[in-house]
């Protein structure tokens, strides 16, 4: 039989087949997959895999199939990726205006995670109600020059909900954010079936509390599934090459063949061409110290790495 896995918890893992959610286990030949060795885990949420029913009603996992992507993170004390999902159709960077803050350099590390494996990327802002006067304008002017799709919206309101329903309609979607960005909240005002609990935001940290606890697929309607996540405060790229980091920052990416060095970093070269971009205020100055701030945590891993 083929399923899809919808949760993981520890070493049980929820299989939706024919709208039923089956409680398995993996065999242990599937563990030694040499495909998988890789990764974190064996299977992930979003997988499609074969499994068989055991006489008790539970699952064994015995096959996960060919994946179309993954979406992971990497970080330095780890020798392999953390698998979070599998097989999806789009991400979707929630941040928010007012607490806790808006984090554009976390959502660079998305962008970057997404361009390198082939997913599209939305960045969704709530709190809307909460913007001050220049805060649009600022997040309009850091990403000059990236086509990037952003869509802001207010669970308090309901402004922008049902654009961003419209977006999420017939695909597999993963959200990403920190915890206190109003994931729950914007999802139980598209789909107030759902009923998922919320929480409020620490007044002693300004970081929200964890309301998502593990990785969890939710089936919206026949066609439309999401992904929602535990709230992530960091994002590792351990598994990009510095040199690489260029090509998926997608405003220096189509000047970086003018550069004066072929492969450049953008950093220290000569007659670079986004260095002159930034100076002329083509590139924003901001979103070019990130991309500078992940060269060097990435140099430094693979200087240690190596040494």
């Amino acid at each position: 039989m083929k399923g899809t896995v919808i949760k993981i918890f520890g070493r049980y893992y929820t299989v939706e087949y024919e709208g039923q959610s089956i409680i398995s286990t993996l065999r242990g030949r599937l563990r030694k997959d040499k495909r998988l060795e890789k990764y974190s885990e064996a299977v992930a949420v979003g997988d499609i895999v074969d499994f068989e029913m055991e006489k008790d009603g539970s699952g064994a996992i015995e096959l996960v199939h060919e994946r179309r992507n993954v979406f992971t993170r990497k970080y330095k004390d780890s020798d392999r990726d953390d698998l979070i999902a599998a097989n999806i159709d789009q991400i979707v960077v929630m941040q928010c205006f007012g607490k806790p803050r808006l984090n554009l350099r976390f959502v660079d590390r998305l962008l970057v995670r997404g361009s390198k494996e082939g997913i599209p990327v939305l960045l969704c802002v709530n709190k809307l109600d909460l913007a001050e006067d220049d805060d649009i304008a600022i997040l309009e002017d850091y990403y000059r020059g990236y086509n990037l799709d952003v869509m802001l919206t207010s669970a308090m309101t309901g402004e922008g909900l049902d654009g961003l329903k419209k977006v999420l309609e017939g695909r597999l979607s993963i959200l990403i954010g920190n915890s206190g960005v109003g994931k729950t909240s914007i999802l139980n005002g598209i789909y107030p079936g759902l009923d998922l609990r919320t929480t409020e935001v620490s007044e002693h940290t300004g970081k929200g509390r964890h309301t998502t606890t593990n990785v969890e697929m939710f089936r919206l309607d026949r066609d439309t599934r999401i992904i929602d996540t535990p709230g992530l405060r960091e994002f590792g790229l351990m598994d990009i090459e510095p040199e690489e980091l260029g090509i998926y920052f997608m405003e220096f990416a189509k000047y970086a063949r003018k550069c004066g060095f072929s492969p450049c970093t953008h950093e220290h070269e000569p007659d670079c061409e986004i260095k002159k971009r930034v100076e002329k205020g083509k590139i924003s100055e901001e979103r070019y110290i990130s991309y500078l701030n992940i060269l060097a945590t990435l140099r430094d891993y693979y200087n240690n790495r190596y040494r």
